[in-house]
């Protein structure tokens, strides 16, 4: 998941399409910076079993998402 958001385009359209609240765009553009999950959790004031539950959540978002725009190219096709 990472590796795919760090590309600018992918990013942004991700977030364009999928309904974030603003502890997950935090969490996901700290995540994206290489930060660990105790750090996060102290920043934005969250346990660390929190900020893990936001993780699998963004990554269950964003795995509905990429079938989604798989699904959209095969179409093209």
């Amino acid at each position: 998941m990472l590796e795919k958001l760090k590309i600018k385009a992918i990013y942004d359209d991700f977030l364009k399409n999928v309904s974030l609240t603003d502890e997950q765009i935090k969490i996901l553009d700290m995540l994206l910076q290489k930060e660990k999950i105790i750090k996060i959790s102290l920043e934005l004031g969250m346990s660390e079993r929190t900020v893990k539950y936001e993780i699998k959540k963004l990554k269950d978002l964003f795995n509905k998402y990429y079938e989604v725009q798989l699904y959209k190219v095969l179409m093209l096709m």
